[in-house]
């Protein structure tokens, strides 16, 4: 396949393994995270006491060679994937930030460690691996939501995310031609997720979405109050009840979130050739410092993180041949569309009433007529 009509796509796959294959897994990880540390705390003190650092394969023999046994009889390469991401994790860092890269911690909401492409066979990873009981992983089964194939083309990570069972790997994709001619204009908002303008008539995506994940939101609030209130021994078990709880409901409205980017998403990239977007400057304008707007607004600005949506909008025009445009969006909100009066005093209102020449239309909308104007006109 030419490699210039291609590109990498992460595939994550969910799995369900069995309750001893995930015990093995999770010895895995331990394993992982400890030659991480193990590596990164070489690393500091080299560097601290002004000596040269040593290859990442030196430091990878010296870690291995002071292991304790439980980390020795995990698979080599995993081990040695942790000190390898460690060295890199601490040589790309800036001299002036040398304290950034951190230590791994088992308190983590996602951990992961990494294998090669030749230690997944027949449906597994190291089938002949024991575990401690002494049953080979080939004979416990791995359950996934889709097909995995038999032979995975990359290194791949197995990946625990908050008690969900991951594993990832790249694949080649073919990029995707674009017939249309067509831009879009968006503008995003809090009752409605973005509203777009493509020249002819105003789009709404999203719409109402908000009050769903307002609700999970607003249960996720009182979950948290009464774990907060169960204190002392005798509460230990509701507590636990109560996190457990509060975790599956993180995970709903993340999922609610995602689901939406990526219908979205694949929406704009599959009918567009263009897609003009503002700068997202959400944790700017939720700052409490400086903001202008009230703690619900905020919260519901950051639960549909538009940042990490432009971040998936970018990968899904790569693959299907779009050009996502980033502009700034100054007074595309307090501009008319139609006189281009700016209109000091809208505040939080959701219609834009013009104090000019009267003219009324739903705000969102003014906004992403305004960014399409801006755009064409080159302003």
């Amino acid at each position: 396949m030419d490699s210039g009509n291609t590109s990498l796509k992460s595939k994550k796959i969910r799995v369900y393994p069995e309750t001893e294959l995930k015990m093995t897994w999770r010895k895995w990880l331990a394993a992982s995270r400890y030659c991480y540390n193990a590596g990164m705390a070489r690393l500091r003190d080299t560097y601290f006491e002004g000596l040269k650092l040593p290859s990442a394969y030196d430091l990878r023999q010296v870690v291995m060679s002071n292991i304790p046994e439980w980390v020795n009889s995990t698979p080599f390469n995993l081990r040695g994937a942790a000190v390898l991401d460690a060295h890199a994790a601490f040589k790309n860092t800036p001299k002036e930030h040398k304290l950034r890269p951190k230590f791994r911690s088992c308190r983590q909401p996602v951990s992961s460690f990494k294998l090669q492409s030749q230690n997944w066979r027949g449906g597994t990873t190291y089938p002949t691996h024991k575990t401690e009981s002494g049953i080979k992983l080939k004979e416990l089964k791995v359950n996934a939501s889709e097909e995995i194939p038999a032979a995975i083309p990359s290194d791949f990570n197995v990946i625990l995310d908050r008690g969900r069972w991951f594993i990832a790997y790249t694949v080649e994709e073919e990029r995707l031609t674009n017939p249309h001619q067509q831009a879009i204009a968006l503008d995003p908002g809090v009752r409605t997720f973005l509203t777009g303008f493509d020249g002819n008539k105003v789009i709404e995506l999203g719409n109402g979405s908000i009050s769903r994940i307002v609700k999970l939101c607003k249960r996720l609030d009182r979950i948290q109050s009464e774990t907060a209130k169960a204190k002392g021994r005798d509460n230990k078990r509701e507590r636990f009840k109560l996190r457990k709880l509060a975790r599956q409901l993180r995970i709903k409205i993340r999922n609610l979130v995602d689901e939406c980017h990526k219908k979205t998403a694949a929406f704009l990239t599959s009918n567009y050739s263009q897609v003009i977007i503002p700068d997202f400057k959400s944790s700017s304008m939720v700052y409490r410092a400086k903001r202008k707007i009230n703690h619900k607004t905020a919260r519901s600005l950051l639960t549909w993180a538009h940042y990490r949506f432009k971040q998936r909008l970018v990968h899904q025009a790569v693959k299907r041949g779009c050009q996502v445009i980033e502009v700034t969006e100054e007074y595309t909100s307090k501009t008319c569309s139609k006189c281009g009066q700016i209109h000091n005093r809208l505040g939080g209102s959701k219609k834009f009433i013009c104090p000019n020449c009267s003219h009324r239309i739903d705000r969102d909308a003014n906004g992403s007529i305004n960014v399409f104007l801006k755009t064409i006109s080159g302003n």
